[in-house]
């Protein structure tokens, strides 16, 4: 990567994002987050040089016309699926544009899901092909991570030393953390763009049954959790109240395709490659962050 090149961010204070952002400041690379709270982001960096702000929000993207000028590069990763498609498209649009040579798009291994068959993943490969198809346009990296780790913090967490889920005990289930989303768009952002070209990466760090799940919660906080099967609509039930997802998110998470194992039980071994390193474990993101089931 040639030093006069700067990286442009959306969706760095995350926590996919933010390791991505400390990575590329770690090697002396200078970036330009947009974001609504430039405070926010003054305290998650401690004030870093190398880190601007440009402040906006999703809902009017006209100061990225100017914004993302002189940048080589952006990383791009949006939460919000409000418009989500046509947001990305309308952002990749303006930065390559302004010059832009490579994105990389956090993506879903469910965009490699047959056709419309789940939400999340018809959102964004309706977004990768949006932005596939912008005419003149530089190259765009897709990342396609599976089931996210940070998850069982958020609307997964035990309760009560209960884990709970509709997948039978003993059948494998893929994971991948986001500290290893961060690190491959680092990787990828920092290294020749001719080398990853329009590279599409599916990320999954580690395979666990629900069996092996609730041990390691077990081992690492130091008291017995018990594993506890539930029904499909059980499940939906909890992610729309309790975790507040919409029903077609909750819908798409929970429930199981004809065509595809939604399940995703299978190490993606290029990540190795990629990270130079083996992926991070579910057992070492659990105990990484267990005062959160204590």
């Amino acid at each position: 990567m040639a030093n006069k090149e700067r990286v442009f961010i959306v969706g760095g204070t995350g926590n996919i994002g933010s390791r991505t952002v400390r990575n590329l400041i770690a090697k002396d690379i200078p970036v330009t987050l947009y974001a609504r709270n430039p405070e926010k982001v003054n305290a998650l960096f401690s004030d870093n040089e190398l880190v601007k702000t440009l402040q906006g929000d999703y809902n009017d993207l006209s100061p990225l016309k100017e914004g993302l000028k002189n940048h080589s590069r952006l990383f791009l990763l949006i939460g919000d699926f409000n418009k989500f498609s046509q947001t990305k498209e309308t952002i990749a649009a303006y930065a390559y544009e302004a010059g832009v040579k490579q994105i990389v798009d956090i993506s879903s291994a469910n965009a490699s899901f047959a056709w419309r068959s789940n939400f999340i993943g018809h959102i964004h490969r309706s977004a990768e092909e949006a932005m596939l198809n912008i005419p003149n346009r530089g190259y765009l990296v897709a990342l396609r991570p599976g089931r996210f780790m940070s998850n069982l913090v958020v609307f997964e967490i035990p309760h009560n030393d209960v884990v709970a889920s509709s997948t039978e005990s003993d059948v494998s289930e893929g994971w991948i953390s986001p500290n290893d989303i961060g690190d491959v768009a680092a990787v990828v952002l920092t290294e020749d763009i001719e080398k990853h070209k329009d590279a599409v990466y599916e990320l999954n760090g580690d395979v666990v049954t629900p069996a092996q799940r609730t041990d390691i919660f077990t081992r690492a906080v130091g008291r017995p959790f018990i594993y506890k099967k539930i029904s499909v609509a059980e499940r939906y039930n909890i992610l729309t109240s309790l975790g507040h997802l919409s029903h077609h998110v909750a819908f798409a998470v929970c429930t199981s395709l004809a065509t595809t194992d939604s399940l995703l039980p299978i190490v993606t071994d290029g990540m190795e490659i990629l990270l130079g390193r083996k992926p991070e474990t579910l057992e070492k993101y659990i105990f990484d962050n267990k005062d959160h089931f204590k």
